[in-house]
């Protein structure tokens, strides 16, 4: 029987007689280093073999190298989160690739946002005006109530939506999404800093914050810049 090294493929051959009954450890002649005996009963010829990944010694089908000791479970497991990971990765990479949303597909989306705003912020005005009032009496606190209300109202909606999925019910509508530039999503703190931070500076400089989206080669306003986010075409 050729018995071969698995680390320097030092080969010999070994009379069968001369092996032990057992699978045991042995050294090899040339650079000492130690390796399974290869199991050589009758019984054994027939069941299958495996090699293993990392060394590649051959042996009986098991659940670890005899020559390595890799756990072939464990050494699985991690190349399949290994492969999960680079599958994950091609897809936000493949996201953040499409093609990006114009500056009137993005005006459309955020005009059809602001109509739904202002109507809940209507209907829920008049609704907090008879609760607070018993009617609609516009005195100073009411008033000062509904402009708390609407400006909280209007935060949540983008902050949420946006933080949420990166789609508004307008960009919904338009299959337009805001995402990372690494294409994930951008999460609440993300969403806030763009959807309040980014576009108040947006807009405080003549509006020329949103107009940048017009004219960018990646389609991205001041707010997008600033929060490393695009506006791609689903």
């Amino acid at each position: 029987m050729q018995l071969i090294c698995p680390h320097c493929q030092f080969s010999k051959e070994v009379p069968v007689a001369k092996l032990p009954a057992k699978p045991t450890q042995v050294s090899c002649p040339q650079c000492k280093g130690r390796f399974a005996l290869p199991e050589h009963d009758a019984e054994s010829s027939n069941r299958p073999r495996i090699n293993c990944p990392v060394c590649d010694f051959e042996q009986l089908e098991s659940d670890a190298c005899s020559s390595c000791g890799l756990i072939y479970a464990k050494y699985h497991s991690a190349q399949h989160q290994e492969v999960s990971a680079g599958l994950a990765e091609n897809r936000l990479s493949a996201l953040a690739d499409r093609p990006k949303a114009g500056f009137w597909l993005r005006l459309v989306a955020i005009m059809i946002d602001c109509f739904l705003v202002f109507l809940i912020q209507v209907v829920f005005g008049i609704l907090l005006a008879f609760a607070s009032s018993g009617g609609i009496n516009w005195d100073s606190s009411t008033s000062a109530l509904l402009q708390l209300f609407s400006t909280v109202v209007s935060l949540f909606y983008w902050i949420f939506f946006t933080g949420n999925c990166g789609q508004t019910p307008g960009k919904m509508l338009l299959r337009i999404q805001v995402v990372r530039v690494d294409g994930g999503n951008l999460g609440y703190g993300k969403a806030f800093y763009r959807e309040v931070v980014g576009k108040f500076l947006s807009g405080i400089i003549f509006t020329i914050g949103y107009l940048m989206a017009a004219f960018d080669d990646q389609k991205q306003g001041l707010h997008d810049r600033m929060a490393k986010t695009y506006v791609i075409k689903l």
